[in-house]
Order: structure tokens, then C-alpha cells, then sequence
């Protein structure tokens, strides 16, 4: 939020230094448009405004202070290249809709202050001030030479940068502990990352971290971590046909979230880090959204755990003897593991109830009292009783969305969407199972909209990178290479249809015939209208300021409103009306000649 407050302020800059271009302030206090960068860097940092806010106003203070100060149509070319380096620079600054729709105003409007103050000479302008048509094609050329720059220009690949936590806003409720209290929950509608795949018909899990051992009415995970590098193509562990694209909002963790089942990632990070049971988190937290492909699988993923291994995802050491004597009875006439976990499933659903709102002070409480609580209750307490059936059972956090936007396709996940599951091993695989009740919250089509765009604007904009640039110039290739082959099917396509090809041919040509016997006729009366005034009217004068000037406006008040009506307002039965009025006033005209 202070990038994007920054940035609106910004617009302060270029407005002063239009206004005070031509007055006496310009003049008397130049010395001191000569320190203003200096002052507004100086103010900046003391503030300690973000690091991007800093760069992009020391920019802008700098071409508006050089704007006031110079003439020189060479220092507005000047001008120019740095405010376009300024647009460059804030591509990475923000994605907030506002900015782009900013941004946008300031690439067009640069273009046209550098027509104006670069080509305006060579412009042939008939007029002292540009009409509409010239307003818009100003605009129309600025906007094309922008996009053309834009896409153009030749990215390099850097490294995601993490931005700057100095007022850094977090997006998530996402939280690395998980405690089993009595602590209320409020939904909070913030976006945490959004997603583009294939929509699915059941809801989305992204998983995120995975935890062990539970002791103290406390979750913990692995603390030893290892290096994992990419390989030659910059992925990450394993690359799947199945991937999803992730956009993260800033958070204050280092996890990283993957779409279930996962198998690996693809971004632009130099290292990750991963612990021994599969959760892997960045170098450090982000502060800046970033974009990388989560490959994953319908299935979940074979592993042969060892008995070591196995032995941790039974332990209950520390639970209640009670719960233990409760698992045995849930699952005592079950002979399977499947279907202990569906009695375990049956107990908690008709036993429990699901509030954010809890009842239960602690795991104890929930499990033996009958409380109510929330994700983290249930998925606890069907852990410790897979367990103590002697079932391998872990704990899972990220988030489960089925929030759906239709117009470009994708989900949206929300920080109210944060949610605790369980894993359980069989048959070789971590298998996901969800004890919680299902709870679903409807989220407005203007709110679905609105984010639509700003997913545009990030998407096609903002990451816009070499990659995007790489895939673009094939795209315009592949169409070039492919256009013989396209106009010969084209061709083959008129050939087989070649009656319905000509009855549109025969209705466009009389369409077009029509509508130039209308012009004909529209000229025709024009002509002999003039010629009722004079023969000297201008390029530039319209027919009523023609017949103002020879003062013959009041003599031809009538026919002209008629004229007008007939030509601008489309009424075309006028045309009779207006030819005998024509023939009435030659006639008089004649008779005073004679």
C-alpha cells in the first residue's frame, strides 16, 4: 500500500512543473527547482519511504525540475528517455490495478509530449489548435509506439527480487505455528496467491508445510534443511506434464506453496531449501508478489518409508491415555486401514462440530468433551487417532480454495481460505484425507471482475519477461510461416461455399453502391448550396460560417437548418424539400442577374 500511495503521489511532480513552466516562479526561483531533486530524496529517506518509492521519485522530481528549467527541445528529448526508464521501472514496483491504469496514462501521454515538443514543426496543421481527429491520432499513434516499445524491448533475467520489507503489507494469515487453543478465527478476504490451471470439479489444495510431531498441544516440523539447486532448465526436483502457474502475494513466511500432489517447481530463484520430510521454503521471505510454475500430479507420489520413519508417524507420545483408549474403540471391529479411517471419519463428523468460533480450550477437550472447533481440531485429532490405531499419519497446512474466475481462468485464494488436513501412509503414498466439514463463502461477480483485471495487468505487464518475449516472437513467426498454409485453406473453404461467398459479395456491393449514391447526392446539394453563397469559401470554413461571412445566413436560414438536418441528421426524406428551396433561390437569383 505505500508503493502504491507513493506512486499516486508522485503525479504531483509533472502537474507542478506544467503550472509553473511560463510564470515569474520558474524564473525568480530556479536556484531552487535545481535542488528540488536533492530536497525530495533527502525527504524521502527520512520518512523512510520503500526503497522503490525513493528511486522512482528521485526520477520523476528530476525530469519535472528539468522541465521548468530548460527550452531546449534536445532537453525534453532528455526528458523523455528518463521518464520511459522511470515506466520501466515501475513495472516492478507494484501490481495494483490503479498503477497500471497510471502507468498507461503516462507512457501515452510521454509519446505525445514528445511528438509535441519533437515533431510539432514538421506536422502540417492546417488549424491553429489541433481538433478532435488529431487528439486522437496523437493518442492512438503514442499508445501504439508504447506497446510497440514495450514488448519490444529486450528483457534480462536477474533473479526474482524480493523487494523491500520497510512497510511491506502481508497478504496471508498463513502461520508456520500451529497450536490447538480456543483462539476465534474472522474471515479475512484478502488475496493470498492466485492460480492458473485447468479447473478441477472438487476444491484445490495447496499444501504447504507438513508436520510431524505434536507435543504440548503444539505442531512441529523438521528444522534441518539442505540446499536444493535447479537443473540446466531451471527446475526444481521434478518437471510433470500437469503445471500450475502460482501469483504469491507478499507473506511473512519463506514456505512455498505447490498444488497437490506435488512433484517440483520452475521460477527464477537461485536456491531453495528443503528439510527431510518434503517441505521446501525460499532464501528468504518475499515482499513482492512472484510468479513460478508448481508441477504436480493427480496421484500422490511412491515412497518406501523406513522403520525409522515409521516410528515417528506413530508417535503419540505425550496424548492423553483416554484418546488412546478411544481410537481402540472407533476402529475395534475394523480389521482394514481403510476402514479404521472411515470410522475415525464417522466419529468426528456426528461427535464434533465445526465453529470459528471454538468451545474447546485444547486437543483434550475437543476429542473427550465434545467441543467445538475449527480445521486444526479436526485434522489434529484424526492424526492422533489414525495413529494410535496404528496408522502413519502426519499434519498439512497451506490452503483449499474452489473460487473460480471465469474470465481469465483461474483461482483465487484468499487468506480466509487457509487450512489444516491430514496425510496418511498407505499402499507406499502419502495419501490426503480432509476431516474437516465443508464450508463454502460467496464472493461478489463485481469482486471476480475487478480482480480479473488486475490479473491481466500483472500477468501480460508486469511479468512480462524474456521468457514472455521469447514466446511472443515465436507466436509472430509461427503466424508468418503458417500464413501460405492458412490462405490456401481459406481459399479451399470460399471454394466450397461459393454461392453463399457470392450472395454476400452481390449484398456488400449494393450496400456500397447505396451508400454512394447517398454521398453523390449529399455533394451534388452541397455544391449548389455553395454556389447560392459565392465561390470563395475556405477549406476550413463549414457552410454556415461561409454564409455568415457573405451574410446571407439570415436570407438562407431555412434551407440551411434543412441542409443540416438532412446531412448530419441522416434524414434523407429532406432531399426533395431542400433541391426545390435550391431551385426557388436559382430562380430569384436569375431573375435579379436579368
Amino acid at each position: 500500500m505505500l508503493i502504491y500511495n507513493g506512486l499516486i503521489l508522485l503525479l504531483i511532480f509533472p502537474i507542478l512543473a506544467c503550472i509553473l513552466k511560463d510564470t515569474r516562479v520558474s524564473k525568480d526561483f530556479k536556484k531552487g527547482f535545481e535542488i528540488f531533486p536533492l530536497l525530495t530524496f533527502l525527504f524521502l529517506l527520512a520518512v523512510r519511504a520503500d526503497l522503490f518509492v525513493v528511486v522512482s521519485s528521485l526520477l520523476l522530481a528530476s525530469i519535472s525540475a528539468k522541465f521548468v528549467l530548460s527550452n531546449d527541445p534536445k532537453d525534453y528529448f532528455e526528458i523523455f528517455v528518463v521518464g520511459l526508464m522511470l515506466s520501466l521501472l515501475s513495472s516492478i514496483g507494484t501490481i495494483a490495478f490503479g498503477f497500471g491504469i497510471v502507468a498507461i496514462f503516462f507512457l501515452i501521454s510521454s509519446f505525445f509530449f514528445l511528438i509535441q515538443t519533437q515533431f510539432k514543426n514538421s506536422i502540417p496543421l492546417k488549424k491553429s489548435a489541433p481538433d478532435k481527429k488529431d487528439i486522437f491520432i496523437y493518442i492512438a499513434t503514442s499508445l501504439l509506439f508504447s506497446l510497440i516499445l514495450f514488448f519490444s524491448l529486450p528483457r534480462f533475467t536477474l533473479g526474482v527480487i524480493h523487494g523491500n520489507p520497510i512497510g511491506a503489507k502481508a497478504t496471508s494469515n498463513f502461520s508456520e505455528d500451529v497450536s490447538i487453543d480456543s483462539n476465534p478465527i474472522t474471515l479475512d478476504y484478502s488475496i493470498v496467491m492466485r492460480i492458473e490451471k485447468n479447473k478441477q470439479n472438487m476444491p484445490l489444495y495447496i499444501s504447504g508445510l507438513r508436520y510431524t510431531t505434536f507435543l504440548n498441544g503444539k505442531w512441529y516440523k523438521s528444522e534441518q534443511k539442505e540446499k536444493v539447486y535447479p537443473d540446466l532448465l531451471g527446475v526444481f526436483l521434478e518437471r510433470t506434464m500437469k503445471k500450475a502457474t502460482i501469483y504469491l502475494e507478499p507473506n511473512n513466511t519463506n514456505v512455498i506453496f505447490m498444488v497437490d500432489y506435488a512433484r517440483g517447481i520452475y521460477g527464477n530463484f537461485n536456491l531453495i531449501y528443503k528439510d527431510n520430510i518434503g517441505n521446501l521454503f525460499f532464501e528468504t521471505p518475499f515482499f513482492k508478489t512472484v510468479k513460478y510454475d508448481s508441477f504436480f500430479e493427480d496421484f500422490p507420489l511412491k515412497e518406501k518409508l523406513s522403520n525409522e520413519d515409521l516410528k515417528r508417524y506413530l508417535d503419540v507420545r505425550g496424548v492423553n491415555p483416554q484418546i488412546i483408549e478411544l481410537a481402540n474403540s472407533i476402529s475395534k471391529n475394523s480389521s482394514k486401514q481403510t476402514d479404521k479411517l472411515n470410522a475415525i471419519l464417522n466419529y468426528l463428523k456426528t461427535s464434533n462440530e465445526y465453529s470459528l468460533n471454538p468451545t474447546a480450550r485444547n486437543i483434550d477437550d475437543f476429542m473427550l468433551n465434545h467441543a467445538s472447533g475449527y480445521c486444526e481440531h479436526f485434522a489434529t485429532a484424526f492424526v492422533i487417532l489414525a495413529r494410535a490405531s496404528n496408522i502413519p499419519a502426519r499434519l498439512v497446512s497451506g490452503f483449499v480454495t474452489t473460487e473460480w474466475n471465469d474470465t481469465l481462468k483461474y483461482y483465487i485464494v484468499r487468506a480466509k481460505d487457509a487450512h489444516t488436513w491430514a496425510e496418511v501412509y498407505m499402499n507406499n503414498a502419502w495419501v490426503r484425507i480432509d476431516p474437516t466439514p465443508p464450508s463454502q463463502t460467496q464472493v461478489s461477480k463485481i469482486s471476480l471482475f475487478a480482480d480479473s483485471i488486475r490479473m491481466f495487468w500483472y500477468k501480460n505487464f508486469v511479468t512480462y519477461n524474456v521468457e514472455s518475449q521469447v514466446r511472443l516472437f515465436s507466436n509472430i513467426q509461427e503466424t508468418f510461416t503458417n500464413f501460405g498454409k492458412n490462405t490456401l485453406n481459406l481459399v479451399e473453404v470460399l471454394r466450397s461455399n461459393i454461392y453463399s461467398v457470392l450472395i454476400i459479395g452481390l449484398l456488400i456491393l449494393v450496400s456500397s453502391l447505396i451508400k454512394k449514391r447517398k454521398r453523390n447526392q449529399i455533394d451534388i446539394i452541397t455544391k449548389k448550396i455553395i454556389n447560392l453563397i459565392g465561390n470563395d469559401k475556405s477549406e476550413n470554413e463549414t457552410i454556415l460560417e461561409f454564409a455568415k461571412r457573405k451574410r446571407k445566413d439570415k436570407e438562407l436560414q431555412i434551407l440551411l437548418n434543412l441542409y443540416y438536418e438532412y446531412r448530419f441528421g441522416k434524414k434523407y426524406w429532406l432531399k426533395d424539400a431542400i433541391s426545390k428551396m435550391i431551385k426557388d433561390f436559382q430562380s430569384q437569383k436569375s431573375l435579379l442577374t436579368n
